[in-house]
């Protein structure tokens, strides 16, 4: 419902940032994600949230055009084709569908490796942290990460992080790692130039976790992300 700002563009002029408006969006829908069910009555002091509301319709896409029409008076300029501008997706967003997507071609074994909250591994030191390992068996430990962002810092923050806990564990165990990342493509919505910033973004880090050792699962869709994120996971499950 927020793809779009020219309508705040035309309120603000050059007071609106836009970048600094999607940096704040994504930071909001992912504590949205790791709250779950647990959701506060105010995030912060600008976003504020009212009674949960319930709607039907025959597929999402017609629930949320209608509630859009019905509650958002800043609506997105007419005739703009829905696909025309970039939609970043959040790391939290990916998994979701992912193991949506795992749980129901892996079945049971799905619910052996899927890890909900933080892990907490016991290091070699002798010491115990909370790890973020959204998969995990006793032979192999896994991150699935969304590139799927204009900006390279972003990218780079996303898989750093990842990468960095997925690392510990590896190091502080006999499993092998692997790193699921959706990656855009020339097709995405950014323009040329944002395209290969991004890339190349990714693909420096990408270099380092495979001479680290990490092997490196990456894909354009949701979809194939998740297909070859089973595939590899296929007789690692136990």
């Amino acid at each position: 419902m927020l793809d779009s700002f020219e309508r705040l563009k035309c309120l603000y002029d050059s007071r609106f940032n836009a970048n600094d408006l999607m940096h704040y969006l994504q930071d909001i829908e992912e504590f949205i994600y790791r709250s779950k069910a647990e959701l506060p009555d105010e995030i912060d002091t600008n976003i504020r949230l009212g009674e949960p509301l319930f709607a039907a319709g025959n597929n999402a896409e017609a629930v949320v055009t209608e509630f859009f029409d019905d509650v958002v008076t800043l609506a997105r300029p007419k005739g703009t084709p829905r696909n025309a501008s970039f939609r970043y997706t959040s790391t939290p967003k990916l998994r979701d569908n992912v193991f949506q997507i795992m749980r129901q071609k892996m079945h049971m074994a799905a619910s052996a490796i899927i890890q909900e909250d933080r892990f907490r591994l016991r290091m070699r030191s002798g010491n115990v942290i909370d790890v973020d390992t959204p998969l995990l068996s006793a032979s192999a430990a896994g991150s699935i990460v969304s590139a799927w962002y204009k900006s390279p810092l972003v990218v780079e923050k996303n898989i750093l992080q990842a990468s960095s806990d997925l690392m510990i564990v590896a190091s502080n165990s006999d499993r092998k790692a692997s790193m699921s990342i959706l990656v855009p493509d020339e097709e995405s919505g950014m323009d040329t130039i944002e395209y290969r910033r991004v890339n190349d973004a990714i693909h420096r880090q990408l270099d380092r976790l495979r001479h680290s050792g990490v092997e490196v699962i990456e894909a354009g869709s949701t979809d194939a992300l998740a297909n070859d994120t089973i595939k590899w996971w296929e007789g690692r499950v136990a």
